[in-house]
This record gives C-alpha cells, sequence and structure tokens, in this order.
C-alpha cells in the first residue's frame, strides 16, 4: 500500500497536520473538524462499498484487497484517491471477482461531494447517515446501488457514459427530476413504469416541488434497467 501525504497550509483555519496511517483496519485519515470535503476517486470503483457510518470517528477509513494498491493524496478541503492493479490481478479477479475489492467509511459529520472518474460498477453506496453535496460519476454506471439522505437542498447528481442496473433509493417524501439523454428503458420512477423513452426526457416524481429540497439526476449516454424509489 502507498500512501502519499500532504499538509494543511498555515492559514488553512484547520491549522493541523492530515497524516494518514496504515494498520491492520486498513488506511485512515483522522478527523480534524472539517465540515466539508471532496472525495476524488481517479481509477473509478469496482466491487466496492461506500458508507456514511454514524459511528465513523475518522475522517476516512479505506479497507481494500491484496490485489489493490492504492494512492491518497490528502489537502484541506480534499481526499483525491486512486487504486491500480496489475494485469495478472486484473484478469483473475475477472475471473473470479471478489464481493467487495474496497470498502470506504466516510465521517458523518461532514459534508461530501463525491467525484468519480473511470465508472463505477458493481458497487453500493450507502450515504443515508450523512450529508451530501453534489455527486458527478463520469464513464457510466453498471450493477450500482445508491442509498441517499435527506437533502438541505437541491443536490445533483450527474452520471456521464450512460447506466444500467441502476438503483437510486432517497427518503420518503423527497422528490427527484430525471433528466436522461440518450434513450431509456425499463425505467420505474416511484409508482411510475416505463418501457422505453427515446432521445432526451425529463420526468419528476410526483411529490417534486421546485422550490423544496429534492435530488436533480441527470444521465448522459442512455439509461436502462433504472429504478427510483424511495427508502422506506
Amino acid at each position: 500500500m502507498t500512501i502519499q501525504e500532504t499538509t494543511q497550509p498555515s492559514d488553512h483555519p484547520y491549522r493541523s497536520t492530515v497524516e494518514p496511517t496504515f494498520d491492520s483496519n486498513g488506511l485512515r485519515v483522522p478527523y480534524r473538524g472539517q465540515t466539508r470535503m471532496r472525495l476524488g476517486l481517479s481509477s473509478g470503483l469496482a466491487h466496492g462499498r461506500v458508507s456514511i457510518d454514524p459511528a465513523q470517528q475518522d475522517l476516512i477509513a479505506i479497507r481494500c484487497g491484496d490485489d489493490l494498491q492504492p494512492r491518497l493524496r490528502v489537502a484541506a478541503d480534499e481526499i483525491a484517491l486512486s487504486c491500480h492493479m496489475s494485469f495478472g490481478d486484473w484478469l483473475r479477479g475477472a475471473i473470479r471477482p471478489s464481493d467487495v475489492d474496497i470498502a470506504i467509511v466516510l465521517h458523518p459529520a461532514v459534508e461530501w461531494t463525491l467525484a468519480i472518474l473511470h465508472g463505477v460498477a458493481h458497487c453500493e453506496l450507502d450515504l443515508s447517515a450523512g450529508t451530501i453535496a453534489r455527486i458527478d460519476i463520469t464513464g457510466g454506471c453498471s450493477d450500482v446501488r445508491f442509498e441517499l439522505p435527506l437533502p438541505k437542498t437541491a443536490v445533483p447528481i450527474r452520471i456521464a457514459g450512460g447506466a444500467s442496473k441502476l438503483l437510486v433509493r432517497r427518503p420518503a417524501d423527497i422528490g427527484v427530476v430525471l433528466a436522461a439523454s440518450g434513450g431509456m428503458s425499463a425505467l420505474q420512477l416511484d409508482d411510475q413504469r416505463f418501457d422505453a423513452i427515446g432521445g432526451s426526457a425529463r420526468l419528476v416524481t410526483r411529490n417534486s416541488a421546485p422550490s423544496a429540497p429534492h435530488y436533480d439526476l441527470q444521465i448522459s449516454g442512455g439509461a436502462s434497467d433504472l429504478a427510483v424509489e424511495q427508502l422506506a
């Protein structure tokens, strides 16, 4: 496991050094009272789980399989994470994929922005116990499940590169505005069901109000087998 460290500038209000540590519980970054952070994953996310845990004490804790080689950079308000594996390890994983290759746990007192490059596949993002400012994914989604928290305002979720087998769940009585380009098939939007929609489309859940907190989900590149539901 490789760790790259940076220290916060002396004039930053936190005025403390971020020191990632690695032990038997994985890679950890201590919580220093941060209120807003951006987590960027530059190598995509596959066979993983991202969660916000009410009992989490570290800013972020990362556990991953032996095949992955994570690199971590920490700045005042940003965490940059990349995980790479050799071609041989990738080939063995493709033949016998594990259930979870990487687990990322985030602190519940932080408002998180997630930015993921090169796609997300076979993943669960359980963010229901925290606060999310924005989610950006480029490279598409496949077999992904989102559990979203109660939003304080309009929260954008942007997926570029298409989506398939995507489940988005959010708290009851929270609206969703869904805009997609490239066509959609097998779409469930609460109690509304659509076999196919061509071209570009904009759909709204029945409980949406423009001025109320809601999720603004935009997908470019087409979507299939997409479900947007309310949490029980």
